[in-house]
């Protein structure tokens, strides 16, 4: 490893065509750094990622490696292989080892026992966050740059995640939305600012960052309402003595119109030292505002499994039981491959089981939102999937869709050029839409910016219907209020 070497950015500004990502952004990272790099999605943490590691052109500022022969990795956020690739050929491009036993050792580490020539397109979505988990751990870096690394990772896959990232003598830069992780791994908070192009760095990991955020904020709000009263005192001021000046100069004598004129002039002065002590006005988000009410209460009983057994392919769940009430809020828990999105498709009737029973209440109102966003993926305009998806009149569908923040710009698009942020919202406002009692969510939290996972786990905290969670965010599962578990192993 490299002891003495540094990454950094200064003012750079990245652009794509009339619209700026990046802007006079100065990032150092030294040796031993942890840095979590948080902010809304569309501000340009990926971007701020792929310009450390020189796979993004800048405008203006420089990034500099010192020394020259600083050995970069930078591991993207989304994981398509090339057509055809192996395990083998995908770790180590990912992680630049060429080494197969070095390769073989970060699959075991990582819990897996697959050969090298397993083509990645076999893969269950378990295997492959493994797979990926595994090019980390195979890398030999002096500087780790990775975008949102948590994805998909089972608990013990985030443990060794953790443990891993603890023990390594590189720096690390880590675009992530899952809270604890970022406690857990990181010494530095970078913030992308919504609807600015301001950086701001705090000392420590999520809470203390959180903590920090908040008395700047409101150290903030409480100067602009301090500085606004002030001109908004000496502009009334002015105001009416100019008034006073005019209605009492021809009936005043000289001394009393010269006195009045330079308590005029007093006040003027007093308002230009204000603007040049100017305060700006405290940024503020738009906040998406969830509303997911149950058209009705379920009964007792909402779905119930009794000795299932459920087959996908080679694989086969249970038997099992499994029943759910009213209000309950179930968190399905198990390692990747334990068969927990499988349990979800039988308790929402997708997939027939192959022996026993499910059983649904006669009012239950059972939602799914799939772990792939798969309702609005389509060719289709978002708009005509989702008036099929609900029945709605049209103008109140563009009006609901609104409320999650999708306009007219958005809706007559096709489903799968949205993002996977915007198909989410898109999703929970159809739940919303048919009033459902029974929400199932299958990693609702994935692809979310945290600002967009804060309002849902408030939505989620006021619902009051039935709720099936499968999450491996642990602060999700914190504020949700989950009252049960239902392991799988």
């Amino acid at each position: 490893m490299c002891d003495n070497g540094t990454l950094a950015a200064t003012e750079i500004t990245v652009a794509r065509g009339a619209e700026t990502i990046l802007e006079d952004v100065t990032l150092t990272v030294t040796p031993g750094s942890r840095i979590g790099v948080v902010g809304p999605n569309g501000r340009g943490k990926t971007t701020l990622l792929r310009a450390l590691a020189g796979l993004e052109q800048v405008e203006a500022g420089s990034v500099r490696r010192s020394p020259p022969g600083l050995r970069i990795g930078y591991l993207p956020e989304e994981r398509e292989s090339d057509s055809g690739e192996t395990v083998g050929g995908y770790i180590g491009r990912r992680s630049g080892e060429r080494e197969d036993w070095r390769i073989r050792r970060a699959l075991a580490e990582a819990g897996l026992d697959l050969p090298l020539a397993r083509p990645v397109a076999a893969l269950s979505g378990g295997q492959s966050a493994r797979v990926a988990l595994a090019s980390i751990l195979a890398a030999r870096f002096d500087v780790y740059l990775l975008d949102e690394p948590t994805n998909d990772l089972d608990f013990p896959g985030l443990a060794l995640l953790e443990r891993f990232l603890g023990s390594v003598d590189a720096s690390v830069v880590v675009v992530s939305h899952d809270r604890a992780f970022l406690d857990r791994t990181v010494r530095r908070i970078v913030e992308l600012e919504a609807g600015t192009q301001r950086v701001h760095e705090y000392a420590g990991g999520w809470a203390e960052y959180e903590e920090a955020r908040a008395r700047a904020r409101a150290e903030h709000e409480r100067a602009y309402a301090e500085w606004e009263g002030e001109r908004d005192r000496f502009t009334r001021l002015r105001r009416d003595r100019r008034a006073q000046a005019r209605a009492h100069g021809k009936g005043a004598g000289r001394r009393g119109t010269h006195a009045l004129m330079s308590k005029t002039r007093a006040a003027a002065k007093r308002l230009e030292r204000l603007d040049e002590q100017r305060v700006e006005k405290p940024w503020q988000p738009w906040e998406l505002q969830l509303s997911l009410a149950p058209a009705r209460r379920a009964g007792d009983l909402v779905v119930a499994l009794e000795r299932a057994v459920v087959e996908r392919d080679s694989f086969r769940l249970g038997p099992l039981d499994l029943h759910v009430s009213s209000a309950e809020r179930i968190s399905i828990a198990g390692p990747n491959g334990s068969g927990k999105s499988t349990l979800l498709a039988a308790l929402v009737g997708r997939l027939p089981l192959a022996a026993g029973e499910r059983r649904v209440g006669p009012s239950a109102v059972v939602g799914e939102i799939g772990q792939l966003r798969e309702r609005f993926g389509s060719d289709r305009p978002l708009i005509d999937a989702f008036l099929d998806a609900t029945a709605m009149p049209a103008d109140d569908a563009r009006t609901l869709l609104a409320k999650f923040d999708l306009y007219a710009e958005h809706v007559v698009r096709p489903g799968r050029t949205l993002s996977p942020g915007e198909r989410t919202r898109a999703e929970l406002a159809a739940q919303s839409a048919l009033g459902v009692n029974c929400l199932v969510l299958d990693e609702p939290t994935n692809h979310l910016d945290l600002p967009a996972i804060e309002e849902l786990e408030r939505a989620l905290a006021r619902y009051e219907g039935t709720l099936l969670l499968v999450t491996h965010d642990r602060r999700f599962l914190e504020r949700v209020g989950v009252t049960r578990t239902f392991s799988l192993s």
